[in-house]
């Protein structure tokens, strides 16, 4: 049975209880509460136990959609390192996700919906899945992990050809006509990620199809200021130049794994420019992003990254600004839909893992920021 209030929690109480002072900050505890709160509001509202899946809306039974899922996954993830009682919830829901698993295909992956095969698969959908299931390996050494991972991004990358130059497709049936950023940017950098796990030759395979999209993405899709245009129209070559939290978050991401297996200056100074950039899609009066947590979650993920390799305050305060906001929206009044809830939890674990010893730890193995990196 999954703790309600963990051991660290328990400790700071008796301390703050007895007068003497708790190891950790008082905003440390603030969001690991907040956490926990969040998180267990969600298994009481949305976790079906027998399914091993989380409903769609509050008060519903439908599973939610694949991307949601993601989401929710890697809020179960970040859990985990702090409460071991998640471990079990991941397992199942690990399970409970094959009704996603497109086994008819040649090339297998991730259905928008629980289905029988013949849909039309996201490309993108299945790259969130890559990177959330290369941290549960991360976290729990549970190979089943990498092994869907690999197997899920060797989908992705089918989803690669030349038309625009190069590029994956947003749908695999080419629905929109368009390939974006939001596909080919987490695409990148779950191949530098995998190769982190993997021996030679698959690491360098992986490697330079991650270098491939990343290269096509940046001469692509990168504008002026730094940022990342949305999509591009393969059959007439139009730019949607709108920038998104998610498109900005994870390729400067793309940026930092580059540096970290590099040690090469630009890809850094090239993520803090990006990063500083991103100021632009705060909103002027809040100064918190403006897109909704969905999107936002996965920038608030890479303002903790660029905070760790470069220990620039402004970005972990951007982050906890924008968490806070959406933690404050949710004691309001709760979002009905799950995706909007999971990406709270998430961005709360996120943070709890900054003030924690185990959050550090994992986080200082799985970056491996080179030592001169960091300033």
């Amino acid at each position: 049975m999954i703790s309600s209030v963990p051991v660290r929690m328990l400790a700071t109480a008796i301390l703050c209880a007895a007068g003497l002072s708790s190891a950790a900050p008082a905003e440390t505890a603030d969001h690991e509460a907040r956490a926990v709160e969040v998180m267990e509001s969600i298994q009481k509202n949305f976790w079906d136990r027998k399914s091993g899946l989380y409903a769609s809306k509050s008060g519903c039974k439908e599973p939610e959609m694949i991307w949601g899922g993601g989401v929710m996954f890697s809020a179960v993830v970040g859990a985990t390192r702090h409460d071991k009682g998640y471990r079990m919830v991941m397992r199942k829901f690990f399970d409970g996700l094959e009704a996603y698993w497109d086994l008819k295909a040649e090339i297998p992956g991730y259905e928008p919906a629980r289905t029988q095969g013949g849909h039309d698969k996201y490309y993108d959908d299945n790259a969130w899945m890559v990177l959330t299931f290369l941290e549960a390996y991360e976290v729990t050494g549970e190979s089943r992990y990498l092994k869907r991972a690999e197997e899920t991004l060797e989908f992705v990358v089918s989803g690669w050809d030349d038309k625009a130059g190069g590029g994956i497709w947003w749908h695999e049936q080419h629905k929109g006509d368009c390939k974006n950023t939001c596909v080919n940017a987490p695409a990148a950098l779950g191949c530098f990620r995998l190769a982190r796990h993997l021996k030679e030759p698959a690491a360098k395979r992986w490697n330079d199809m991650g270098e491939k999209i990343a290269v096509w993405t940046v001469k692509t899709l990168q504008a002026p200021n730094g940022l990342f245009s949305d999509a591009i129209k393969v059959g007439n070559g139009e730019v949607n130049r709108a920038q998104l939290t998610y498109n900005a978050g994870l390729m400067l991401r793309v940026f930092l794994s580059l540096h970290a297996r590099t040690g090469e200056r630009f890809y850094l100074d090239e993520a803090i420019r990006m990063g500083k950039a991103a100021d632009g899609l705060l909103d002027s009066k809040t100064r918190v992003y403006r897109d909704p947590p969905k999107w936002t979650h996965l920038m608030v993920e890479a303002d903790l990254e660029l905070y760790r390799a470069t220990r620039d305050d402004h970005f972990l305060q951007r982050a906890i600004r924008t968490t806070d906001a959406h933690y404050a929206a949710w004691k309001k009044a709760p979002a009905p839909a799950l995706i909007t809830q999971a990406s709270l939890a998430r961005e709360l674990w996120l943070l709890v893992d900054h003030r924690t010893p185990a959050g550090r730890e994992f986080w200082k193995a799985a970056d491996k920021m080179p030592a001169q990196a960091r300033r």
